[in-house]
């Protein structure tokens, strides 16, 4: 009975009535039992192809209609609730292998629905499920389907490569063949499942950052750092060849969302990628919000090499970079940070990235400063991103302002930072030489120092109240770096006077700046008004419903949805046949 009615191309309802008229009694009634069946089919069929089936027509009935607080069917499996069933199929590695994909897309789209209450929606349990073998396994789940993707790019990346010798480009240009372009196979369902997973449920944090994808059950462990090494600095990231493209390393779903992140976040000049870079900086806010992820995050003895993308440049062609040595995963996050910081900096400015970026910052260098954790970071990545970024304001501010109201906030947040590792660098900097290397790199770019005060004093004046108010916590946030300067800026100049040298070298500098930190004054500064806390995501509610609504439309292309084809259509006569 239940394939008779799965596979029957008469539909025993009218979707008209159901979708745009009142559910009479008699087809309530049937709507309630063709979900007893298929409700029945999830729970009991052993037959492969009937339960892809199955899904796939869940699914057919969820997208049915573009809104999902309009859609009838999804009403229905509020009243009849799936949910048990979907924690069933999770937790069966066989069935999670057939429909683990279509499974988290429901759990990823279902909560999204409204009620009049949070508890009359089942498919909110995830909130309150304590961590378990299903969370694992869709966790496990979301992480092979970002690996997928950043296996197919990083493999487009490394072909580029091997075509972009000097004999290939002649070639290509005497032949004017086209030239390869990278595609992203973008994963709208499990970044959704995987930001809904967050942010109703804070048990699911243990799943992020301990689940494995399928292909890596088996893979090796992650690096422990050995007693004594803490302190050892991490070198810089290095260039992958397609030797190490054949190595498995260690990895878990944090590690595999970091390495996707870093591909959408570097396509962001297309819509459906700044979507996604949007959502990943979203889901980076909410974990670095955890006490419990952050400090998983800066664990010496979870350690991984996590791989990431830098698009090309004129300084360099696009790259796929890899942490030199198993490294805590702060190290990946602020690498990652820092490429976008570098590489986006154009007149088209996504100012709403870049404070979604320096909050996340923030948060790590605010739990590192509270619980006196040193990481054994170069910083000087971090440092020389971050000023390049306010000289990058500085230089455009008329134009960027009529962009964005709060441009001073903004370039108070890049401060604010840098006044973290001038106030509290003694708790944060593992290495004694880092504080000279934070000192060096602010003198060295003093020109910008004076110029971005300059700007700020210009508009303390001004008539608006809350551009003066603004500015003037600008240049008050300033106040430190201006002494940096002012202080060693004096010495190295009367030492280049006295040995006539015109250009100095930059450890002549530095011993300059360790030889002369008497009377440099410092003053402290509050940071709690900058970064505001975006509480409860308040701010992200219509980005998070605008990007349901864009996955139920890819998922209508998929799955060939559309106004005027008949929902209960199966249309996959492959799997038919093999009922």
């Amino acid at each position: 009975m239940l394939v008779e009615d799965l596979t029957n191309r008469q539909p025993v309802l009218d979707p008209v009535d159901i979708l745009f008229g009142e559910l009479t009694p008699s087809c309530e009634h049937r709507l309630n039992r063709m979900f007893g069946f298929l409700k029945h089919a999830v729970q009991t069929t052993t037959n492969q192809s009937l339960l892809m089936l199955t899904f796939r027509f869940l699914i057919r009935l969820v997208v049915v209609k573009k809104d999902i607080n309009e859609n009838p069917f999804v009403a229905c499996m509020m009243v009849q609730s799936f949910f048990e069933d979907f924690m069933g199929v999770i937790s069966d590695p066989v069935k999670r292998n057939l429909v683990g994909q279509e499974t988290v897309a429901l759990l990823g789209i279902l909560p999204h629905f409204s009620t009049s209450e949070p508890e009359a929606n089942p498919y909110m349990q995830l909130s309150v499920m304590d961590p378990s073998i299903e969370l694992m396994g869709i966790a496990a789940v979301i992480g092979q389907s970002f690996r997928d993707t950043s296996k197919t790019f990083f493999q487009q990346v490394i072909a580029l490569q091997k075509d972009s010798t000097w004999v290939s480009w002649l070639t290509k240009t005497v032949t004017r063949s086209a030239r390869p372009t990278l595609s992203v196979d973008l994963k709208d369902t499990s970044l959704l499942a995987l930001c809904t997973g967050l942010k109703i449920g804070r048990n699911f944090v243990h799943a992020f950052t301990h689940a494995q994808s399928e292909i890596l059950v088996n893979a090796p462990p992650p690096t422990p750092t050995p007693d004594g090494d803490n302190s050892s600095i991490t070198s810089e990231p290095a260039i992958v060849t397609p030797k190490d493209t054949a190595v498995v390393e260690p990895s878990n779903l944090f590690v595999e969302f970091l390495q996707y992140a870093s591909i959408v976040m570097q396509h962001i000049k297309d819509e459906k990628p700044s979507e996604h870079a949007r959502m990943s900086l979203i889901i980076l806010s909410v974990i670095t919000e955890d006490h419990y992820t952050t400090q998983f995050m800066h664990d010496f003895s979870i350690n991984y090499r996590v791989q990431f993308f830098r698009s090309a440049s004129r300084y360099h062609p696009c790259q796929i970079l890899k942490s030199a040595k198993p490294e805590p995963l702060a190290c990946a996050v602020l690498n990652l940070i820092s490429e976008f910081i570098m590489s986006h900096m154009m007149l088209n400015f996504p100012h709403d990235l870049y404070f979604r970026c320096l909050l996340i910052v923030y948060r790590l260098m605010d739990y590192q400063k509270r619980t006196r954790f040193r990481l054994p970071y170069q910083w000087r990545t971090l440092w020389g991103s971050l000023l390049a970024l306010l000289k990058f304001l500085e230089s455009n501010e008329s134009y960027l302002m009529e962009q964005m109201s709060n441009f001073f906030l903004l370039c108070t947040q890049v401060v604010n930072i840098l006044n973290i590792f001038l106030i509290g660098g003694d708790a944060i900097l593992s290495q004694v030489g880092s504080y000279d290397d934070l000192c060096y790199e602010i003198v060295r770019n003093s020109s910008m120092v004076s110029s971005a005060s300059a700007m700020g004093l210009r508009y303390s004046s001004v008539q608006s109240a809350s551009m003066q108010a603004t500015a003037k916590r600008f240049l008050s946030a300033l106040t430190n770096l201006r002494s940096v300067v002012q202080h060693f800026t004096p010495k190295i100049d009367a030492f280049s006077l006295e040995f006539q040298k015109v250009t100095m070298e930059r450890e002549e500098i530095l011993n300059i700046i360790r030889t002369n930190y008497d009377n440099l004054s410092l003053k402290l500064v509050d940071m709690t008004e900058c970064f505001e806390k975006n509480s409860n995501g308040s701010k992200d509610k219509p980005f998070l419903t605008s990007f349901v609504a864009n996955t139920i439309l890819d998922l209508r292309q998929v799955y060939a949805v559309s106004d005027s084809v008949d929902v209960f259509t199966i249309g996959d006569d492959s799997l038919v046949q093999n009922l």
